[in-house]
């Protein structure tokens, strides 16, 4: 988890950081998806064939090899099944912290509406991967 401080003047500011977060991680979404549709069917490719020689073998061909090293898995070899599953897993993720992101948008959006202006205040925000996870609301010196 990667944390951060952030400084906004308004709410309306952090609404627009919000929307920027959102709006980054569903490019990377759209980019993914094309991705993923390329991937799986080179992948499905492989699981044929990978069943195919294991009919003609008699038994399931190798599998991944796959290496540890203080926590960091390194695939060597890696196939387009392996980086299907990574796609997949980023995917899930962004979904995820757009799903955040809007939960925090909606909070902000009713603090900024019932608030009003918070005129000799500031915002600092802590974040947690991109996604606000506490305001403090400060008094501007």
């Amino acid at each position: 988890m990667s944390y951060s401080m952030l400084a906004f003047n308004s709410f309306e500011e952090l609404l627009s950081y919000i929307d920027e977060e959102i709006s980054k991680a569903k490019k990377q979404i759209e980019f993914l998806s094309e991705r993923y549709k390329e991937l799986r069917i080179k992948a499905n490719r492989l699981k044929r064939l990978d069943e195919v020689f294991s009919k003609i073998i008699g038994s399931k061909t190798a599998s991944i090899y796959e290496v540890d090293i203080a926590g960091l898995k390194v695939v060597v070899g890696a196939r387009a099944i392996d980086e299907l599953n990574v796609v997949e897993e980023v995917l899930r993720s962004l979904n995820d912290k757009i799903t955040s992101l809007s939960k925090v948008r909606k909070i902000v959006e009713y603090l900024a509406k019932t608030a009003g202006d918070i005129e000799g205040f500031s915002l600092l925000v802590e974040t947690c991967n991109g996604i606000p996870a506490r305001i403090l609301i400060k008094e501007t010196i």
